[in-house]
């Protein structure tokens, strides 16, 4: 096959179509997955969901079977000293996202410039680990081009889902706790509408020029929301990236006696693996389902546009979160 024919490639930015590509790029494994939004802050229009399989619930006056839309973990806002990068508001000098099939893998970046006049390279690598199906991974990268000044980062999981059926903003989860400590941050939530118990867990590393910082980080314990904010100084040329990890529990596979803890390890397990190793494994499980969906794959068809077509419905058929009935 063409080299090409894995990956879904979107060029240049395209704000109206940027719900309909977040559905496009969405990425799951088989157990938790998210639609295709920015990880970074965005005031344009943007439908943020991230879900776990099998959570689903029944309106009392309605026969249809619901998804429970989970605490968003896929945030990293990104501050250049405060100026908040958004790419609704930032000019997008060049932009790019593509979908690697093979691995499982959404990449996306883009050149921009803020209000003020400072211009950043960025570049944007994310998973949910097919090898390790409770597990994500984040790679944040932020390289200046002339801007000196603090580049910060808040990598976060937010519980501030409210129902798209009720005009009162109905808040979807109750908070157990929020909590962070030095290294490790985690929010256990209880579910309004069913007896569901969710616990999400996130750490990370932060990189200058490809060596690791020790930062002393502002605890994040908001009433929904936990995490971090770190940063650095920068110069001109300075590259810095977030490598950020969560993972992601619930009482559906776990006892509620141990959800946060597990959760919380499993994020530091995930953390001393690195983003390397966490990768590899993903590819290397990805390689594998591939190659049993090798008999699906029609490889005498010389249209790329069809092979590609065929692979993406494979994708999103073995990626597929089933909903309990």
């Amino acid at each position: 096959m063409q080299a090409n024919v894995w990956n879904v490639v979107e060029e240049g930015f395209r704000p109206d179509n940027q719900v309909e590509s977040e559905s496009l790029f969405a990425l799951a494994n088989g157990h938790i997955g998210q639609r295709g939004t920015f990880a970074e802050y965005y005031s344009g229009d943007t439908c943020p969901v991230s879900r776990i399989a099998g959570v689903c619930y029944q309106e009392s006056d309605c026969k249809d079977i619901k998804w429970l839309s989970v605490p968003n973990w896929n945030g990293i806002n990104v501050r250049l000293n405060d100026e908040v990068l958004d790419l609704a508001v930032w000019t997008v000098e060049s932009y790019k996202r593509v979908l690697n099939l093979y691995e499982g893998l959404l990449e996306r970046s883009f050149k921009a410039t803020s209000p003020k006049g400072w211009q950043v390279e960025v570049c944007v690598q994310q998973f949910m680990s097919m090898a390790e199906k409770e597990v994500g991974a984040f790679s944040y990268s932020v390289k200046s081009l002339n801007f000196g000044g603090r580049i910060s980062f808040t990598p976060i999981i937010d519980a501030n889902i409210t129902s798209p059926n009720t005009g009162d903003n109905e808040q979807l989860w109750n908070m157990l706790q929020v909590k962070t400590q030095q290294n490790v941050s985690h929010l256990w939530a209880h579910a309004r509408r069913m007896n569901y118990l969710f616990c999400g867990a996130l750490t990370y590393v932060l990189y200058k020029n490809n060596e690791a910082l020790r930062v002393n980080p502002t605890k994040i314990e908001k009433e929904r929301v936990a995490g971090f904010w770190v940063g650095t100084d920068v110069k001109v040329g300075d590259t810095v990236c977030l490598h950020k990890y969560v993972a992601i529990i619930d009482s559906l596979s776990h006892s509620n006696d141990d959800l946060t803890d597990y959760a919380c390890n499993l994020a530091l397990d995930s953390q001393k693996k690195g983003w390397k190793k966490l990768l590899e494994e993903n590819s290397s499980a990805w390689s594998t389902v591939w190659k049993q969906c090798d008999d699906a794959i029609d490889h005498s068809d010389i249209n790329i546009e069809a092979q590609q077509k065929k692979l993406y419905e494979h994708f999103r058929n073995i990626t597929r979160l089933e909903c309990d009935k």
